[in-house]
């Protein structure tokens, strides 16, 4: 069956499609506003939760990076006051690292001939093997420590410094085979004069690990750039310490990400909006004031609103859902309202083919449709009992046309018979008269030569004949009497 065709002929359907449509107009109207300020919230609690992630982030590692300077403090004051006694650096290098197990390795490095017993080179270095803290000499003619940037800058700027992250080979046997950044505090003797640096290694392994644990939602990653907007935490491990924040703009000039790097390189925080193909990135940042870098934590848009689409989607379905379950449930009370309508019809239609004597039934209703309902009870009683005496009255016009034409018939008849009669006694008259005539003529020619014996004869002739006829004609009267009489009994009844 043609849907349209259905919607056109019935009447339940067109009401059920206009109450849900109205319903569905509000809906999404409602669902629209619902929807706009829902993305606004998601949005901003998403980002609220990744703003507090990044900070706790930071907080984190500003703790470490805090406690990395305090036990390079301590420990400097400490090492200060055994500068007689070298070979304790080892046991103090020892110290720092089981004291805090996030350190990756510390190094006390001195001047070159500084003891002279140790020689041209010597550093008590500890670093975390892979079961326990190991201790060796670090140093030799194929690695010159003090001329590494972790030794010579803060010797140089005779202050504490954050050395940018680097990847330290040792040919003395210690391998270093990860990235690390280190925090050096120079040692001075008692004549305030630098002969040493203590240094405190933190590997970038642990950065990322613990940087990573900001990331909230599943597609999101953490960055860390250095000073200079150099990579040193990166889910593409072919970027670090490769490409800067800003590599991808020499080819293809882009000015939110310049503004980027350059927010992160100033030191601020806040969050920037990247418009790329694949949808726009969330880049929530940080400054590590400690070491001036700044993290980061991306995340795309999918995955900030992926609890509002969640909704949208679920709210879709139950709205559709509603919509198909309010379309049948209006289809089913619509029809069972205006069901008492559709028997008024199809009895309308019995009607219009002549069948009245079915009773339409009562729906005991109260309503608009239960006064129509009576209504038309009332009329087609009404017209019932009217089409009954149109029968009767019918039947008895029907049985006095029976009657008019019998009487009619019988009229026919009694004329045939008068006809006949008056024909038969005509034609009887018709021989007296003749001869009443000849008579006539004979007496009114003859009259002169006729005896009076002859016209007495032909006198009583003529007197015999004419009361033939009379007594015929009297005869005629009688018939024609009776049958007006007879023509008079039926019009009187």
């Amino acid at each position: 069956m043609n849907i349209v065709n259905y919607i056109r002929g019935s009447l339940a359907a067109r009401l059920s499609l206009g109450v849900v449509s109205c319903v569905m107009i509000l809906f999404i109207l409602v669902l629209g506003i619902l929807f706009h300020y829902s993305r606004m919230a998601v949005r901003d609690e998403a980002m609220g939760r990744a703003t507090q992630a990044l900070e706790s982030t930071q907080l984190h590692v500003e703790n470490t990076l805090h406690d990395a300077e305090v036990a390079v403090t301590n420990m400097k004051w400490l090492v200060e006051q055994h500068l007689d006694t070298p070979d304790s650096m080892y046991t103090y290098s020892r110290k720092i690292l089981e004291n805090n197990p996030d350190f990756y390795g510390c190094s006390i490095a001195f001047e070159p001939f500084q003891f002279e017993e140790k020689g041209q080179f010597f550093s008590a270095y500890s670093y975390n093997g892979e079961d326990s803290i190991q201790t060796e000499q670090e140093g030799n003619e194929a690695y010159e420590y003090y001329y590494m940037d972790w030794y010579l800058i803060p010797k140089l700027l005779d202050k504490p410094y954050w050395v940018e992250p680097f990847k330290d080979y040792d040919n003395g046997g210690i391998k270093v085979n990860d990235y690390i950044t280190s925090y050096s505090y120079p040692i001075h003797d008692k004549n305030d004069r630098v002969v040493g640096i203590l240094s405190v290694d933190l590997s970038l392994k642990w950065f990322s690990q613990n940087i990573s644990k900001g990331n909230l939602f599943p597609h999101s990653y953490s960055i860390l750039i250095g000073r200079g907007g150099t990579y040193l935490v990166h889910p593409d491990t072919t970027k670090l310490f490769y490409e800067t924040i800003f590599t991808p703009t020499l080819e293809h000039p882009d000015e939110e990400l310049t503004a980027l790097g350059a927010a992160m390189i100033a030191g601020k925080s806040g969050y920037k909006v990247l418009h790329r193909e694949t949808g726009e990135l969330y880049v929530f940042y940080k400054p590590l004031p400690r070491t001036g870098w700044s993290v980061a934590i991306v995340c795309p848009e999918s995955d900030i609103l992926e609890p509002y689409l969640q909704l949208q989607n679920n709210m879709i379905f139950i709205t559709v859902a509603g919509i198909l379950t309010l379309l049948l449930f209006c289809v089913i009370v619509i029809r069972r309202n205006i069901r008492p309508l559709k028997l008024l019809g199809q009895s309308a239609e019995r009607m219009s083919e002549g069948h009245y004597e079915k009773v339409i039934p009562d729906s005991q209703r109260h309503d608009e449709i239960g006064q129509l309902q009576r209504s038309f009870s009332t009329m087609q009683q009404s017209l019932l009992n009217y089409i009954h005496k149109i029968k009767h009255s019918t039947e008895t016009l029907t049985q006095r046309n029976a009657e008019l034409l019998k009487a009619n018939e019988l009229a026919k008849e009694d004329d045939r018979m008068k006809t006949a009669v008056i024909s038969n006694m005509t034609n009887q008259m018709l021989g007296p008269i003749d001869a009443i005539v000849e008579e006539n003529d004979l007496i009114r020619k003859e009259y002169k030569s006729l005896s009076e014996e002859e016209m007495a004869q032909h006198v009583d002739c003529m007197l015999e004949k004419t009361e033939t006829v009379t007594r015929l004609l009297n005869q005629l009267l009688e018939a024609s009497d009776t049958t007006n009489l007879s023509n008079e009994e039926p019009a009187e009844s």
